[in-house]
């Protein structure tokens, strides 16, 4: 017989338990503690400076468009700590742009008003570590899925030279 050209059942039926295994780690995009806990914080302190940035002169329709603001900076948070890959793009993609828009005036509110400035400072720190964290895990994990599917496919290399 040639060689690989006859496999037998039970390399057939490793090969098979080996896709499952490493589908269940890239399933696994659940966050660590420290992203968790900066995503929350963000999330939080989104809600926490809501009275400072509540502006009765804007009318209903202001106040409607803060509230909804509001409410997907909380529901992108909670579905990127879930374990929601697009969704911890998106609020990797979300802070790193309000960063952008925010840092550049810290100077100025600094200049105006403390409060201004140490509410914005906050902000800020909160979501670049945000913004690291889930960077950082993003690489770890696909660091991790690399050396899974070495040994997936090591191991299944290794089963077929046993066999012959």
């Amino acid at each position: 017989m040639k060689a690989g050209a006859d496999r037998s059942l039970g390399s057939v039926l490793d090969d098979a338990d080996a896709l499952p295994q490493a589908r269940t780690h890239r399933s696994r995009t659940r966050l660590t503690f420290t992203p968790t806990l900066f995503v929350l914080g963000v999330c939080g302190w989104s809600l926490i400076e809501t009275p400072a940035e509540l502006d009765p002169s804007l009318g209903h329709l202001g106040i409607a468009a803060l509230a909804i603001a509001k409410i997907l900076w909380a529901v992108i948070g909670v579905a990127a700590v879930r374990g929601v890959r697009r969704a911890q793009w998106l609020f990797s993609f979300l802070c790193g742009l309000s960063l952008v828009a925010i840092v550049p005036g810290l100077p100025v509110e600094l200049n105006e008003s403390v409060w201004v400035f140490s509410q914005s400072l906050i902000e800020c720190l909160l979501k670049a570590g945000a913004l690291l964290a889930l960077g950082l895990s993003r690489a770890s994990r696909s660091r991790g899925m690399a050396v899974v599917a070495w040994n997936v496919v090591s191991e299944s290399s290794s089963d077929t030279l046993e066999q012959r």
